[in-house]
């Protein structure tokens, strides 16, 4: 199979952030959008979309890219066309592990995985596969303590999606990934699709237990506030913004940006990347 093209050759499609240079770190959180059966052509096919998320994620090159809807196949056609720089820690929603997973990607050339965890978003966190708060389906986050080969920080960084249906069902799963954050006592960054905007309960949450939105603390955003669920359409400023990467306090976040790139024409999914370029402090 040959490589995807490099969407960073084209200068019609230069990347948002692309490659950061250490202490920064560059998060990126992209819902992968499941794939289902559809029309060849048609913008949703994942088929049409592949090589799209493929040339995003080696253009921008980010540090750590969580995922969100990532069938088995996906994470398989994703890892094959972007070769073994990036390490998969992604797990599924199901009692051993199976079927739409959430997860990380993570840059071997800058960061090392220590430890890996998957928390159940649900009264018994441990229980993988368990659901609580009136789901629809099993909910959970996964984890990895990353050491940071460049600057030797060490920090964790979890992948989530919470509930589409079940208000409460956000607003406790984002109170349980603060208690997670808060135990972990190590700095964090959250990257999820929140199935809500920015500003909501859930978000609030989490702001209260010292994880708090990257794009209102950076010190420049590199695009517009784009809503992230453009759905295939024209992306709208102002939008809501149910996508976003949090981190804890001693994170300075330098540049925050929303993707509207369409490589080789086809958009990656129906959600928008959302970025994040941090460095943590002593």
């Amino acid at each position: 199979m040959q490589d995807a093209p490099n969407a960073s050759d084209d200068p019609a499609d230069p990347p948002v952030i692309g490659p950061v240079d250490a202490p920064a770190v560059h998060c990126v959180t992209l819902n992968l959008r499941r794939r289902v059966p559809r029309p060849a052509g048609h913008p949703d096919a994942w088929e049409r979309r592949r090589d799209a998320v493929a040339a995003l994620v080696t253009s921008e090159a980010p540090t750590v890219l969580a995922v969100q809807e990532a069938l088995p196949t996906q994470v398989a056609d994703l890892t094959a066309r972007t070769g073994s720089r990036w390490e998969p820690v992604v797990v599924g929603r199901g009692a051993r592990g199976g079927g739409e997973a959430v997860g990380l990607l993570t840059d071997r050339e800058r960061v090392r995985v220590v430890e890996q965890r998957t928390w159940a978003l649900s009264r018994t966190p441990s229980r993988p596969g368990s659901r609580s708060w009136a789901t629809a389906f099993p909910r959970h986050a996964v984890g990895a303590v990353l050491d940071d080969l460049a600057t030797g920080t060490r920090f964790l960084a979890v992948a989530t999606h919470l509930d589409v249906v079940s208000p409460w069902a956000r607003l406790r799963g984002a109170q349980l990934l603060g208690r997670i954050v808060r135990d972990g006592g190590l700095p964090a960054v959250v990257m999820a699709d929140w199935n809500c905007p920015a500003g909501s309960a859930p978000w609030r949450a989490l702001a209260e237990a010292g994880v708090t939105d990257t794009w209102s603390r950076a010190s420049r955003a590199v695009t517009e506030p784009y809503g992230t669920y453009p759905h295939y359409g024209s992306p709208r400023v102002g939008g809501p913004r149910i996508d976003g990467v949090l981190a804890t306090g001693d994170a300075v976040v330098e540049r925050a940006a929303v993707s509207t790139r369409r490589p080789g024409g086809a958009w990656p999914s129906d959600h928008a990347a959302v970025h994040a370029v941090l460095r943590w402090t002593p």
